[in-house]
């Protein structure tokens, strides 16, 4: 009796040794393995709801803030991976991709294509990684403020602006008449205090000084190996690279590979190689685009 009783400890204690090993080797080892990256595409200029022109093509920050959300809400998406070609877009639009992005607990890894400046690299720049192609553009930190003027037109015509305001500012952003010098110190103002806005929030991302930053942001933009070498990206790669260093970051050694795509609408389908001829933007500027319509500031990035 005894024999076979300590027959069935010793069974006993295998079979516990043997759970005890399944639940700490194994289990770890699939949850190791199981898990999928989420790639989601950030194509055009960016604004706050989307929207665009017939030749432009666009893409709604909330729309990429909304699959950025899906993405950390689901547990089996265990890294994200931004896929970069854009030009920049609209203040509003960039800076709550940017700051989403940031908040987020899982890996992000951002690969920029053929472009990302302007407020798209603001949004890679708060990636843990960005990836690029030797020849990507990338960068131009700076700010454009810009309006149309025709009063000199009006003036060759002989045509007169009435000018009927309620506040001396309200027609700042009129195109019949010119600036005063007074509203031209208002406006640069503000777009010097969107590009500090914009340098310190890259330099927080970058985990780069404010001062080493501020030396790359007068609007220019860099080729992929040149952003590298200056710290503003962290390797050269493609789109595999970058899903592969998720992966990596996320502890998978595999995974299933999923894309939150836009539907492509009938005119992008059509006009969509003549776009992408036409819209090599080169330091188009993080900054401030003014359009002037209907006496209000369009301000892009």
């Amino acid at each position: 009796m005894n024999k076979l009783f300590k027959v069935l400890i010793f069974l006993f204690a295998l079979w516990l040794v043997s759970t005890l090993v399944a639940v700490f080797v194994f289990d770890n080892d699939v949850s190791s393995v199981s898990g999928k990256i989420v790639v989601i595409p950030i194509n055009g200029m960016i604004t706050l709801n989307g929207g665009g022109s017939l030749l432009s093509e666009s893409v709604s920050g909330q729309a990429i803030v909304d699959k950025i959300n899906t993405a950390i809400e689901d547990d089996s998406v265990k890294g994200i991976v931004l896929e970069i070609n854009s030009p920049g877009g609209t203040v509003l639009g960039s800076k709550i991709v940017a700051d989403k992005v940031k908040s987020v607990d899982k890996p992000v890894v951002a690969v920029i294509t053929e472009q990302g400046t302007s407020g798209a690299y603001w949004i890679a720049s708060q990636a843990d990684a960005i990836v690029v192609d030797d020849l990507s553009i990338v960068g131009s930190i700076g700010v454009l403020g810009s309006y149309l003027d025709f009063s000199g037109l009006l003036n060759d015509y002989n045509i007169t602006y009435q000018r009927l305001v309620a506040g001396d500012y309200k027609d700042i952003s009129s195109p019949y008449k010119e600036m005063t010098i007074e509203e031209e110190e208002f406006v640069q103002e503000r777009l010097d205090a969107i590009h500090e806005y914009f340098i310190k929030d890259v330099a927080s991302g970058r985990k780069m000084s404010y001062e080493d930053v501020a030396d790359l942001s007068e609007g220019l933009f860099y080729l992929g190996f040149e952003a590298k070498d200056l710290g503003l990206v962290d390797y050269v790669g493609d789109r595999e690279y970058a899903i592969n260093l998720t992966k990596s970051l996320a502890g998978l050694k595999d995974g299933q590979i999923s894309e939150y795509k836009d539907e492509e609408g009938f005119l992008q389908s059509i006009f969509g190689d003549y776009v992408a001829y036409s819209s090599f933007h080169i330091g188009q500027g993080i900054g401030s685009v003014l359009v002037s319509n209907s006496n209000e500031w369009k301000i892009s990035l």
